[in-house]
Order: structure tokens, then C-alpha cells, then sequence
């Protein structure tokens, strides 16, 4: 009994909070400068993307984004969840993570880089910078914009996981890619 008990007590206090964010994201996020820079990072980058896809190259490069993408927004969970940071602002209240960070900035420079820098030591070498920049260029400026609070989690601890998600997404895009290869 005490187990449904505490499961009704949780489901109430997360209606509670749904509508508290709700209700923050209306009187305070919603329409914001902050929350027009969010939909411009959301969308905008997408043209430039489609400028400069390898339409050959497509089928390979979406699947490698798309990986990106489902792996930033767990980590994104967790995070959050765990309380290492939190965002002030985003575009929707009901799934408050950083929207266009995790569907389209993260996943349009990394298929960029596995596009442009096919090579394993170029590749490394792109995102190592690349993962510098996020880390200590990019997220300083969400704190200072207000976007993003960091609460127990340090710009630096960002570095090795961008890297990594880099590399073990290559080397999982790299095997799906030779399955074809071998049937033929």
C-alpha cells in the first residue's frame, strides 16, 4: 500500500510542477529576447546545413546526426535530472531542455565536422576544438545570456564528453556503414 501511496504522492507533485512551468514559461520565458535567439538557433542553422550537405553522402551523414541527436538529448536528461544544471529559458515549457542545442546545433556542427573531415586524425583534431569551443566559449555565453545555470557542473567536464560523442558515433556510423558493403 505505501508503495502506491508514494507513487500517487509523486505523480501529484509532478502535475504541480508541470504547471508551474507552464506558467513560468507564459509570464516569463515566452517572447523574451532570449526566447527569439532560442527559435533562430532552432531553425536557422537548418538552411545552411542544406547548403552545404553532401547530397551523396546524405543517407550516411543524417544517420550520424540523427545518433548525435538522440545521444545529446539523454545526456541533456540526465543532467538536468540530476540536477548539474538547469535552463531559464526554452522554447516549449513541457520538456525544458535546451530544444535547439539538441536538435540542431550540436547535430548540424558534428555532422559537419564527420562530413568535412572524413579522416580519422583530422576528425579528432576538428572536434577537440570544436569540443573546446562549446565548452569554454559556447556555454559561457548561455550563462551569460541567462539560458543556461550551471549548478553543479563545471564548463570543463563538458570537454571530454563532446569529444567522445564524436568519436564512438563515427566508429558506430563507420560499422553501420560496411554492413551493406559485405552483402555485396
Amino acid at each position: 500500500m505505501k508503495i502506491f501511496t508514494s507513487f500517487y504522492q509523486v505523480q501529484d507533485a509532478q502535475n504541480i510542477s508541470i504547471q508551474l512551468q507552464i506558467q513560468h514559461w507564459l509570464h516569463y520565458e515566452l517572447f523574451t529576447p532570449q526566447f527569439w535567439l532560442l527559435i533562430s538557433m532552432l531553425i536557422l542553422p537548418w538552411f545552411l546545413w542544406w547548403k552545404l550537405v553532401d547530397k551523396k553522402r546524405f543517407l550516411e551523414i543524417i544517420i550520424y546526426g540523427l545518433l548525435v541527436s538522440t545521444l545529446v538529448i539523454l545526456l541533456d536528461e540526465v543532467g538536468c535530472q540530476l540536477n548539474q544544471w538547469e535552463y531559464a529559458y526554452d522554447i516549449e515549457p513541457l520538456f525544458p531542455r535546451m530544444t535547439p542545442m539538441n536538435y540542431t546545433i550540436l547535430p548540424i556542427i558534428y555532422m559537419l565536422l564527420y562530413q568535412y573531415f572524413s579522416q580519422w586524425r583530422s576528425f579528432i583534431i576538428a572536434n577537440v576544438v570544436v569540443s573546446a569551443i562549446f565548452s569554454f566559449i559556447g556555454e559561457p555565453l548561455l550563462v551569460m545570456s541567462g539560458i543556461y545555470v550551471t549548478l553543479e557542473w563545471q564548463h570543463a567536464y563538458s570537454f571530454p564528453i563532446y569529444t567522445l560523442i564524436a568519436v564512438l558515433l563515427k566508429l558506430i556510423v563507420n560499422c553501420i556503414m560496411k554492413v551493406p558493403q559485405r552483402n555485396t
